[in-house]
């Protein structure tokens, strides 16, 4: 198994619910970013962007990924907010110190579960139509940054067991199979 693993993926594919599950079961502490800086400012993430802008609470999330991945810090599984990975930097680090697995989800499937939520800071759309232009635009500029992971695991139509199960056997697959070359 990778020393520590960062999961990423669209706002409502499932990184705040499968994380924790998937730490259980390898015997992993578990980190969410956003709920980290959710203490910090004592504001939810919307707030945060509101009152802060976006820039410095992406200044904030690449300090934080650097300081919970940094020298010798392994046995993690760390949930990245959802534009975390456009950072080059922040994605350059999280490469080099652990294995990244991709939650994707249908945008029918995102839209379900984010439409009646009022706490997304970059889907802050009126109607349920701008709410679904809103997910396309933000899934179609960031789906190449998303596509860098060494794992995609979809989570539309499944349990978060289920998805953990999935998670599981492709990390067995892919890290069983390189100590047999190694």
């Amino acid at each position: 198994m990778p020393e520590n693993i960062v999961i990423i993926g669209f706002s409502g594919s499932g990184k705040s619910s499968v994380g924790p599950a998937l730490a259980r079961k390898l015997g992993m502490s578990f980190h969410d970013t956003d709920v980290i800086l959710e203490k910090r400012y004592r504001m939810p993430v919307s707030r945060i962007f509101a009152q802060h802008g976006e820039k410095s609470f992406r200044s904030s999330e690449k300090e934080l990924i650097a300081s919970l991945l940094g020298e010798l810090k392994t046995g993690q599984v760390i949930a990245l907010g959802g534009g975390a990975f456009e950072d080059r930097d922040s994605r350059r680090l999280v490469k080099t110190r652990a294995a990244v697995i991709y939650l994707s989800c249908s945008q029918r499937e995102l839209y379900r579960r984010l439409k009646d939520q009022t706490d997304r800071p970059l889907l802050d759309s009126v109607t349920g139509q701008e709410i679904r232009s809103d997910i396309k635009r933000l899934l179609h500029a960031r789906r190449p940054h998303y596509l860098m992971a060494d794992l995609v695991v979809s989570t539309t139509n499944r349990t978060v067991k289920e998805t953990v199960n999935e998670i599981t056997r492709k990390l067995k697959t892919v890290y069983d199979s390189n100590k047999s070359t190694s």
